[in-house]
C-alpha cells in the first residue's frame, strides 16, 4: 500500500513538473546531435573536402544561409550554438588571443595552445564552423514548424471524420494500427528526419525534406486519429 502510494506520488510530480522534464530530454538530444553533426563534419573534412576542409565546411555554411527565409534569425541560431560549443567555454577567447599572441606560454593557458597549431588547428575551425551550420540548420527547423502543424491538422481532422464514419458504421477500431502509426511517427519519421537534417554534411534541400516527410507524418498521424480509442 505504501509503495502504491509513493508510485502515484511519484507519477504527480513527473505529470506536474513535464515541461521540464521534457526540456531536458531535449536539450540533452540537442547536445547529442550536436556532438554528431561536429564528428560527421570532421569526417568529411578527411574525406569530401580533404583537399581544403576549412573551405569545404565555409561552403556548406554559405549554402544552407542561402537556403533560409530568414538569415537574421540563421545567423543569430548559428551565434547562439557557437557560443554554447565555444564561448562560454572559453575556447574562441583562447583562440583570439593566440591568434593576437597574447596567449599564454605558461600556466593553465599553456595547455590550449597545442590546439591552435597545425592539423589540431585545422579540425578546432571545422568544429566552429561546424556548430554554426548546426545552428542555421535548428533554425531552418524551427522555422517549417508552422506547415508542419498545419499537415498535422488537416490529418487530425480528417481522421476523425473518418472515425466518425466508422463508427456510425460499426466498424470497430484497430489497436494495431494505432500503435503502429504512433511509433512509426515518433520514433521513425520525427528523429531520423531530424537526425538526419542536423547531422549529414553535405546540401540537402529543404523541400525535398519537407513534402516526403509532410506526407508520410500526415499518413501516421491520420491513421491515429481513425483509429483512435476503442469502441464498439
Amino acid at each position: 500500500m505504501v509503495a502504491k502510494t509513493r508510485d502515484d506520488n511519484a507519477d504527480g510530480v513527473k505529470s506536474f513538473f513535464w515541461v521540464v522534464d521534457l526540456s531536458i530530454h531535449l536539450v540533452l538530444w540537442l547536445l547529442l546531435a550536436s556532438i554528431l553533426a561536429v564528428l560527421a563534419d570532421l569526417a568529411a573534412a578527411h574525406t569530401l573536402w580533404r583537399d581544403d576542409p576549412v573551405g569545404g565546411v565555409q561552403e556548406l555554411l554559405r549554402y544552407y544561409l542561402n537556403e533560409t527565409t530568414d538569415p537574421g534569425l540563421a545567423g543569430r541560431a548559428a551565434d547562439a550554438a557557437y557560443w554554447g560549443w565555444f564561448g562560454w567555454t572559453g575556447v574562441d577567447a583562447s583562440a583570439r588571443a593566440w591568434e593576437a599572441g597574447v596567449l599564454a606560454s605558461n600556466g593553465l593557458g599553456s595547455y590550449l595552445r597545442p590546439a591552435f597549431s597545425g592539423a589540431t588547428r585545422e579540425a578546432l575551425i571545422v568544429a566552429m564552423y561546424g556548430v554554426k551550420l548546426f545552428g542555421v540548420r535548428i533554425a531552418m527547423l524551427v522555422m517549417t514548424i508552422p506547415q508542419f502543424a498545419l499537415a498535422i491538422a488537416i490529418a487530425v481532422l480528417d481522421g476523425l471524420v473518418a472515425r466518425y464514419v466508422r463508427r456510425a458504421q460499426g466498424g470497430h477500431e484497430s489497436a494495431t494500427r494505432y500503435h503502429h502509426a504512433k511509433h512509426f511517427l515518433t520514433f521513425g519519421v520525427i528523429p531520423l528526419t531530424a537526425v538526419i537534417w542536423l547531422v549529414a554534411p553535405v546540401r540537402l534541400p529543404i523541400y525535398l525534406v519537407f513534402w516526403p516527410v509532410s506526407v508520410m507524418m500526415m499518413i501516421a498521424v491520420w491513421n491515429m486519429a481513425k483509429y483512435f480509442k476503442k469502441y464498439t
